[in-house]
């Protein structure tokens, strides 16, 4: 096993000095590498030289090889672990196959040297290669070029290219790379002489540039299934027509005659959730979210619950969505239709018009949904502006539209101060854009314009959370050991650190301490300067150090400290509200279900009579809380009764409240309304820890409801955690490759140009960009942009010359940084006049780009003109555009 000191890492090294975050001396190991190499040339011993020179470093075994990386780490933060692969010991079972397009070596090899970071030695893989290809080791071999940059590139040997269609083998060689055919490739071996693995075709995929080509090959990269369900599966479906059995209704909750309605995207066919609000006397609410009762028909262990975890999510592209359901349930049966009497697993809350819960209700009911509203309609009746005259919407089971928009504003009243109280105590909210394509009749895309998330989407939000977070601290108070939740670790130091020099470097300034306070900082921002990019950009970097939130199994991790969601500021968390389309929401449904059983064997209090409480014949709307604003989160946290996890004492011991307060262990006053009582927090969790006579009965119940219920035991539970996450991870792979997809077809029919915000630079090669109209980021290689171009990076003032012209296309080292010419002790006398004159009569035309550099300040640039559009006054090239397409 060997580790490398030896890696490129795009920080500014001089700014991690001034902040006293690198070693000095002989701490440091790239100094004693340094110095080792000088005694070695002084010595002239050639083989310490190549030792002290040398990348990797020689540890022993596992143990050894942490300690020595943990060593690497705490004397350089400022560089990252890297490592040579050596072997395969587990195929992964989300990927079984690499996606790319087939070349020769010397096009393959040159790629990857192109793709390098900027002025960077290769790899020592690459390194290799390069060398067995200048040896004809590769002589008859072929070479795939993943489309995933992370991936290594492959060879097909002699014997594999021979059973290639002519096609594909005549392709490898073509000069027009513009046109090239998509493969999926499988790795046969990787010998441990070996730099490359060794590959063969699987399947071809289609021309590059075809929209059905470029899905298939998203969709094969990832391991999804795109597939029709097997017969086994729709073997388990329920008959058509169906109808409720009188059993099943018998044990459930009958809600058909509330005024309940969804809201969802305008094309939305998988209505997961709906909402319904009645006013009670005394001026409080009686609000409850209805969820798609989808383990009503997915029964444990049968080939339909075995599909359903195996896909582990729907998965959603610009033309059409890949369910994790067959259509007859997740567009049906199970998806909460208007005017169709629907199975739901609901939650009903006593709310103030401010959302403090007084008490709370869980349960299995039937429930009958009166409209499927769409997100812009609501929004047009939160802004006092929607005409039902101008929607073509039907509303069922005798609700009016007078009735509606009551209930409408009545949500969109208490969800606003629900969403208040979240960012007072600490919520962090980082949106970045997402496209929306309008398509022609072919399928192909027209137009872009960004997603918008509006009012509409945050009263949704809103009580989706809340039920996340209740139902969460349900199942984690009966199955402490059992219960499958969703964490999100917090980002590393390092990396906020890295984050907040390169905002100051931007000319922003950012507190990272805590996620309420870079919340805070972004509000500020984003009153601070009008301009949108801005916001956008500090918002990307901002979101870069987050680590992915998981699934997992609470048996996995035995300290509750490390169950937290670090952006949404709470100590427990799932996913409770979309079953129809994401499979851990159905094991949730189980858990809460059993979870609502073993109250009822303790004989705790179920609050039945909330939902049978006459409704208030008049109410009052209740009004609306003031925009989310952190930045003075900190003096309205405690004041303010509507946090969304109340107090232990607004609920009888029993009730999901109650284990809530409970299970959190929150801070009775930072966290409790007005009535609260610190004495009242002791739940019926922390009293029968305290007693074992209590305690054992209890465990004894919650082991034998978990085997009625059928759910898997804490090893498997960890098994469906880890298959959800990489399977989430898939199908938001595939999605944000569907939108770049469709973006890079539109751009391709109809080149545009675009202004862009620059990002970071790093090298003399390439800079990255922001594109606000696109909401994406680009990487612009300057021998990729259509005109001369040559860089000169100055790492101490980290600043890119970048010159335009006919000198550019000459060789690079014949500029200073300052872009005045440099003899060049190859040419004659007469070539050097020759230069010399072309010089002077470009000397008007050549145009220098300085990005980063001292002077540079995004937010003041960004300022002065609307779009991000390049000031002359800071850049001199404002005729310099970054062109996409």
């Amino acid at each position: 096993m060997q580790t490398s000191p030896h890696s490129p890492w795009n920080v500014c090294h001089l700014q991690l000095a001034e902040l006293g975050l690198l070693p000095e001396g002989e701490a440091d190991p790239l100094l004693v590498a340094e110095k080792l190499s000088q005694l070695a040339i002084a010595a002239n011993d050639a083989d310490k030289l190549a030792a002290a020179q040398s990348p990797w470093h020689a540890v022993g075994n596992p143990a050894a090889a942490l300690e020595h990386l943990g060593d690497l780490l705490r004397t350089r933060p400022d560089m990252r672990v890297t490592g040579r692969i050596v072997s395969i010991l587990e195929p992964s079972l989300r990927r079984d196959a690499i996606v790319g397009v087939i070349v020769d070596p010397a096009t393959a090899l040159a790629a990857a040297a192109a793709a390098s970071s900027s002025g960077s030695s290769p790899s020592p893989p690459a390194a290799a290669a390069a060398a067995a290809l200048a040896s004809g080791v590769y002589h008859g071999c072929l070479f795939l070029v993943p489309l995933d940059p992370r991936l290594p590139q492959g060879v097909l040997t002699p014997a594999v290219v021979a059973e290639l269609p002519e096609a594909l083998r005549d392709e490898a060689f073509a000069v027009d790379v513009t046109s090239r055919t998509f493969v999926a490739c499988r790795i046969t071996d990787w010998p441990a002489s070996s730099p490359l693995p060794l590959v063969e075709v699987r399947q071809s995929l289609g021309p590059s540039g075809d929209i059905d080509a470029g899905t298939a090959a998203l969709l094969t990269a990832e391991g999804v299934k795109d597939q029709d369900f097997p017969l086994e599966v729709y073997a388990c479906l329920p008959k058509v027509p169906w109808s409720m059995p009188p059993a099943e209704v018998a044990t459930r909750a009958d809600f058909t005659s509330w005024r309940i309605f969804s809201i969802d995207p305008i094309t939305a066919r998988d209505l997961d959730d709906a909402l319904s609000i009645q006013p009670l006397p005394g001026g409080r609410w009686r609000m409850g979210v209805h969820i798609a009762d989808v383990a009503a028909f997915v029964k444990p262990n049968t080939p339909l619950d075995d599909e359903a975890q195996i896909r582990g999510t729907s998965v959603y592209l610009v033309q059409k969505v890949i369910p994790m359901l067959p259509r007859l349930l997740c567009e049906q049966l199970c998806s909460l239709q208007p005017g169709d009497l629907r199975f739901a697993f609901s939650i009903v809350w006593e709310m103030g018009h401010d959302g403090h819960i007084y008490k709370e209700w869980a349960g299995r009911s039937i429930i009958n949904s009166c409209a499927k509203l769409a997100y812009p309609m609501v929004q047009q009746i939160i802004e006092g502006c929607f005409d039902p005259n101008r929607w073509q919407t039907q509303l069922y089971n005798g609700a009016t539209w007078e009735q509606v928009i009551f209930d409408s504003l009545a949500l969109h009243g208490i969800a606003s101060h629900l969403r208040a109280a979240r960012f007072a105590n600490g919520s962090l909210r980082l949106n970045n854009t997402k496209l929306h394509f309008a398509l022609d009749t072919g399928g192909n895309p027209v137009s872009a314009s960004p997603y918008v998330q509006s009012e509409a989407n945050h009263l949704v939000e809103e009580f989706m959370l809340l039920a996340n977070m209740r139902v969460a601290a349900k199942i984690a108070w009966a199955f402490p050991k059992h219960a499958l939740l969703r964490r999100h670790p917090p980002p590393s130091d390092r990396k906020l650190a890295e984050f907040k020099a390169a905002a100051e470097a931007l000319g922003v300034s950012v507190d990272v301490s805590t996620a309420a306070a870079l919340q805070r900082s972004l509000t500020a921002l984003s009153k601070a300067c009008r301009d949108q990019a801005t916001q956008e950009v500090m918002t990307l970097l901002a979101t870069k150090p987050m680590l992915l939130a998981q699934y997992f199994c609470t048996n996995e991790a035995p300290d509750p400290a490390t169950w937290r969601h670090y952006a949404l500021a709470t100590d427990l968390y799932t996913h409770f509200t979309s079953p129809i389309r994401r499979y851990p929401d159905v094991i949730v449904h189980r858990l809460l279900q059993a979870a609502l059983d073993l109250s009822k064997q303790l004989q705790e209090p179920d609050n039945a009579d909330l939902v049978t409480a006459p409704m208030a014949e008049h109410a009052e709307l209740p009004a609306s809380a003031p925009p989310a604003d952190t930045a003075t989160a900190a003096t309205t946290a405690a004041a303010n009764a509507s946090d969304a996890v109340p107090d232990a004492s607004s609920s009888s011991a029993g009730s999901l409240a109650a284990e809530a307060a409970a299970s959190q262990r929150l801070d009775a006053k930072a966290r409790s309304g007005p009535s609260s009582s610190t004495a009242d927090s002791d739940t019926l969790w922390e009293q029968a820890e305290a007693d074992d006579a209590v305690a054992a009965p209890r465990e004894a119940a919650s082991e034998a409801l978990l085997k009625q219920h059928q759910l898997p035991d804490v090893i498997t539970m960890a098994k469906i955690a880890k298959h959800s996450n990489e399977t989430k991870l898939s199908a938001r792979m595939v999605s944000d490759g569907s939108l770049r997809l469709y973006l890079c077809i539109m751009l391709k029919q109809a080149p545009k140009v675009s202004w862009a915000v620059v990002t970071s630079v790093g090298g003399d090669k390439f800079f990255t960009v922001y594109l606000p109209e696109f909401g994406c980021e680009a990487r612009m290689y300057l021998n990729l942009m259509g005109v001369p171009l040559a860089g000169s990076w100055d790492g101490t003032s980290q600043t890119l010359t970048i010159s335009t012209g006919h000198l550019a296309a000459q060789q690079p080292a014949g500029f200073a940084a300052n872009g005045d010419v440099v003899d060049n002790p190859m040419t004659t006398d007469a070539e050097q006049q020759l230069t010399q004159q072309q010089e002077e009569q470009q000397q008007v035309q050549r145009q220098e780009m300085l990005l980063n550099s001292p002077k540079f300040n995004l937010k003041i640039w960004l300022e002065c003109l609307p779009n991000g559009v390049l000031n002359p006054s800071h850049i001199p090239c404002a005729e310099l555009p970054s062109q996409v397409g």
